[in-house]
């Protein structure tokens, strides 16, 4: 996930966590979670870490609204695609809307039943009931999908004014978005739905890419300077070179310092020097002339 993604493996482990402590029901393995963004982030305009990150601002509250992984993930991929906002601003306006959605207030203090607040009672005036006949809370799925099912059939005005009061000033854009592609979410599920082994499937263009053996290249000259450095020939180089250098520190300090030692050298060979330099000069002198 990581290598398709592009994302550290610490922070993909931190989002997947996420997703399958609040949408995981036991029928479905950790790997499904992750083929279903990798297939919505290979065939619409939002990545896979977009989708993901965007999922972790409302995973919280999925299992108490009724609100499906399929139907979570393809709302954000969907409404990112089209709006290109990015994953904090549209995951925190689903956080709110999905909880507006079903909102109920008390009928009173003494009396234990429900009713709806103005939120529901917008959504109740389309024709769209967030209770059943029996008083229960429906699953966010049924009310989105049945919304969806009206939008059409609703005025523009009224579009706007639903989603104005259940979005507020700050979500009803992304209320209006999610509504008005309600289509392209119900296609995204379906490919959600479909995406058996995705994640694969891209790990293998993925390892087959320049990226993946640029990759492999850092880490072979990784291994072999590794194995380079911690070789016995260079250690005892290394060694030697050590003991080659106190030597010479040794022999220095036996002649008080450096200024002594070549001193004693050029005193040593100035004999032969001398005559050299001479000649070298004398040579220099004529050639200037001739010049």
């Amino acid at each position: 996930m990581a290598n398709v993604t592009g994302e550290a493996a610490r922070d993909v482990s931190n989002y997947m966590t996420a997703i399958w402590n609040n949408f995981a029901n036991g029928s479905k393995s950790l790997e499904y979670y992750a083929d279903a963004m990798a297939k919505l982030g290979a065939e619409t305009a939002a990545s896979t870490s977009e989708i993901a990150n965007g999922l972790e601002k409302f995973a919280a509250i999925a299992e108490t609204v009724g609100l499906s992984y399929e139907t979570a993930m393809a709302s954000v991929a969907t409404v990112i695609d089209k709006t290109r906002q990015s994953a904090d601003v549209v995951g925190t306006a689903f956080k709110t809307i999905f909880a507006r959605v079903q909102g109920l207030s008390m009928d009173g203090i003494t009396d234990d039943g429900v009713s709806l607040n103005k939120y529901s009672q917008a959504l109740k005036k389309v024709g769209v009931d967030v209770l059943t006949a029996s008083g229960e809370l429906r699953d966010m799925d049924e009310i989105l999908n049945d919304l969806g099912a009206k939008w059409e059939g609703l005025g523009r005005e009224s579009q706007v004014a639903v989603a104005q009061v259940v979005g507020g000033a700050r979500q009803y854009n992304q209320l209006l978005s999610l509504m008005d592609n309600w289509s392209e979410v119900q296609s995204n599920i379906l490919k959600a739905e479909g995406s058996t082994g995705e994640i694969s499937k891209q790990a293998e263009i993925w390892a087959d890419s320049y990226e993946a053996a640029a990759n492999r290249v850092e880490e072979a000259k990784a291994r072999a300077a590794e194995n380079f450095l911690n070789s016995e020939d260079v250690v005892n180089l290394t060694n030697a070179f050590a003991d080659l250098i106190e030597w010479t520190d040794k022999f220095i300090d036996s002649f008080g310092g450096v200024a002594p030692l070549a001193l004693s050298i050029v005193g040593l060979f100035s004999h032969k020097l001398i005559p050299i330099i001479k000649t070298g000069f004398t040579a220099f002198g004529n050639n200037f002339k001739t010049f």
